[in-house]
């Protein structure tokens, strides 16, 4: 593990422990719902984190996020339990359709709110920790499953990502083609045979960069 892994799983840790320490009952409808609608101290947390997006992209899901943290955590046992040398993909002609679903999640959730009130999102604790349960679950399977294709604040945080001043950059000068950074990509992005690496669905986790041996992978400004 390096460096960077290293300074992402302390804050990771910290925001997670941080978030229980606060009242957060690892509620998901919950968390979107305060996050969307800026309740609380929620205000702030979603300002400094689209501020973040539009600076580097996704860095609250990668970073800060505590379901972020636990769906790492699924994956990752996984990894060690199974030995798994590349990471399981959903196949792709799917998952090219399904990454677009959290954007309509993110509609139906502002429709919800703005129609019905707030409320509509506060009695719904069982359904909320079934939901967990679910992409726990899921998460075990495909990696981020939640964050990919379901997660309504991830998709929020695309929209501004894609404005994006700092940004995952491949030097092909470099790379030789090993795909060692895509085997470990947790959002199932083609990094090597693309012109343009998908930056609103990097969550900045920087396990590519991890990964590839050529140092071919660098984070930083590009036009």
């Amino acid at each position: 593990m390096n460096k960077i892994q290293i300074l992402r799983k302390i804050s990771q840790t910290f925001f997670f422990i941080r978030a229980l320490l606060t009242g957060f009952y690892l509620s998901i409808i919950g968390f979107v719902w305060k996050f969307i609608f800026g309740y609380g101290n929620f205000s702030n947390f979603r300002i400094i984190a689209i501020i973040l997006a539009i600076i580097g992209g996704r860095i609250f899901c990668g970073w800060m996020c505590p379901f972020g943290f636990l769906f790492d955590l699924m994956y990752k046992l996984r990894v060690k339990i199974f030995k798994l040398k590349k990471l399981p993909n959903v196949p792709e002609y799917i998952h090219n359709k399904l990454k677009y679903f959290k954007y309509f999640v993110l509609i139906v959730v502002i429709v919800l709110g703005y129609t019905f009130g707030f409320k509509v999102f506060t009695d719904l604790y069982l359904l909320s920790y079934s939901l967990l349960i679910l992409f726990l679950v899921l998460g075990f399977i495909y990696p981020r499953f939640f964050c990919r294709y379901v997660c309504p604040v991830g998709a929020l945080l695309s929209i501004f990502s894609k404005f994006s001043i700092f940004k995952l950059i491949l030097n092909k000068d470099k790379c030789v083609g090993c795909k060692l950074c895509e085997r470990h990509c947790p959002m199932q992005i083609k990094i090597v045979d693309v012109d343009k690496i998908n930056q609103i669905e990097c969550v900045r986790c920087f396990e590519c960069m991890s990964a590839c041996r050529k140092e071919s992978l660098s984070f930083s400004y590009k036009k």
